[in-house]
């Protein structure tokens, strides 16, 4: 092999190297897709710190029937004082292969 040919596959290497890894960074920030928000209109059925149970009515979106089931409340989130039997309107996404709580208020 020629020195002129060494040098020539070097120097396409590194350019390889140096695209792959601009190709790498911008691809990591790139901002993720919002998650989809879903609204709800159900009943308090219990709450814990981190977590409400609701009685839901049927979510056509989500292809949920009507039903009790407890939401993990979003990192951050602090809902307003609720109370067991009480109507409410919430906003949950899908985070992290869960559906949560992302906003929460009073119906009525």
């Amino acid at each position: 092999m020629s020195i002129k040919f060494v040098q020539a596959l070097i120097g396409a290497l590194f350019a390889f190297v140096l695209t792959s890894a601009h190709a790498e960074t911008s691809a990591s920030a790139q901002p993720q897709p919002a998650a989809a928000v879903y609204r709800i209109h159900g009943v308090v059925k219990a709450t814990a710190p981190g977590a409400i149970t609701l009685a839901h009515e049927a979510v056509p979106e989500l292809q949920w029937p009507a039903m009790t089931m407890p939401f993990a409340l979003a990192s951050g989130l602090t809902p307003p004082p609720l109370k067991v039997d009480q109507a409410v309107e919430a906003d949950v996404s899908l985070v992290d292969g869960r559906y949560v709580i992302t906003a929460i208020r009073p119906r009525g």
